[in-house]
């Protein structure tokens, strides 16, 4: 399980890098619509990025088939020090004491949060009825989804940095969704083809892969990094962390002091995976020629100095928000 849950940290964190840079570049007007995804599998390295995150799909997958959803999505929310790391890199920068230290923090509380729900014989929900793992899934799926929905309307009819945080919000909630569903799917794909054909969750993957690709695009597309790449990472594990507890009944036996701690190991990673996005520099949108027929400029254009003072004084509401969504 640990070990195919970082692997999928490393594939979703290069695919996710590789796509802001690519989706920054698309034309405003195409948020939120199946259009964006056409302009985008027009560049040869976003469609890079997508093979990166199906990769990371398939080790998620198994991952999620050995382990309970709670702890394998917060080892994959590492993801996020892969796709800084990758960033520094574009920009030519090496990382600061201050984005080494926010990284060290993610690997160390998702670290405590193992200890602290594993070795004690976390409930998984693999060990249920088929029958009730599948009804408690879709569930979970239901509710994530709809959450999702609601934030990627409201997102769209916004703008600024509410629309950034909207969208980013239903980004993660997206990909909460579905990875509710691929635990499902994982569970019904080892009972033979009829049982795959015949099941919710393969129809649903398909729904909610889509969803989940063209929503975290739309908030990519907005062109704030500093804010969508926090939020994405921070809601998708609590909520996560909520659906598996809530729902699919994996409550650690570790007492109520025990869940305290695993409650505050989630918030620190929360916390942490923020202030890391916070400190890596912008991606530079690649130059890449306007749709025909469109005149409308980069929401991103190559970074300037600009419009960084613009974005710190939002900071801290944004961090407020992590935390009280707390991935949920």
């Amino acid at each position: 399980m640990i070990v195919s849950a970082l692997a999928a940290a490393a594939l979703y964190g290069a695919g996710a890098a590789i796509e802001q840079r690519q989706a920054a570049a698309a034309p405003r007007s195409a948020a939120g619509r199946p259009r964006l995804l056409l302009l985008l599998a027009r560049q040869p390295l976003w469609l890079a990025g997508i093979a990166a995150q199906i990769g990371g799909f398939a080790a998620h997958a198994v991952a999620l088939r050995s382990g309970p959803l709670a702890t394998v999505q917060m080892l994959v929310a590492g993801e996020l020090v892969v796709a800084v790391v990758i960033v520094r890199f574009w920009s030519g920068r090496p990382l600061s004491k201050a984005s080494w230290a926010a990284a060290l923090t993610v690997v160390a509380a998702i670290a405590a949060f193992l200890v602290l729900t594993s070795p004690a014989g976390h409930g998984h929900a693999g060990g249920l009825p088929q029958h009730a793992l599948g009804a408690a899934a879709a569930l979970g799926a239901a509710a994530a989804g709809a959450g999702a929905v609601a934030s990627a309307v409201a997102g769209l009819r916004a703008e600024g940095r509410r629309r950034a945080v909207l969208l980013a919000v239903a980004a993660g909630l997206a990909d909460s969704c579905s990875a509710v569903v691929t635990l499902a799917f994982s569970h019904v794909a080892s009972h033979g083809l009829v049982a795959i054909v015949t099941s919710w969750s393969v129809y649903a993957l398909v729904v909610s892969g889509a969803g989940n690709v063209l929503l975290t695009q739309s908030a990519y597309q907005t062109g704030r990094p500093m804010i969508t790449l926090p939020i994405i990472s921070a809601v998708a594990p609590v909520a996560s962390v909520a659906i598996g507890i809530g729902i699919l009944g994996e409550t650690p036996r570790t007492g109520v002091l025990g869940g305290v701690a695993a409650a505050v190991a989630v918030l620190v990673t929360s916390l942490a995976l923020a202030c890391l996005a916070r400190l890596a520099p912008p991606p530079e949108a690649p130059e890449a020629p306007e749709a025909p027929g469109s005149s409308a400029k980069s929401p991103l254009p190559v970074p300037s100095p600009a419009p960084e003072p613009d974005l710190e004084p939002d900071l801290e509401p944004v961090l407020a928000g992590c935390a009280t969504a707390g991935r949920a």
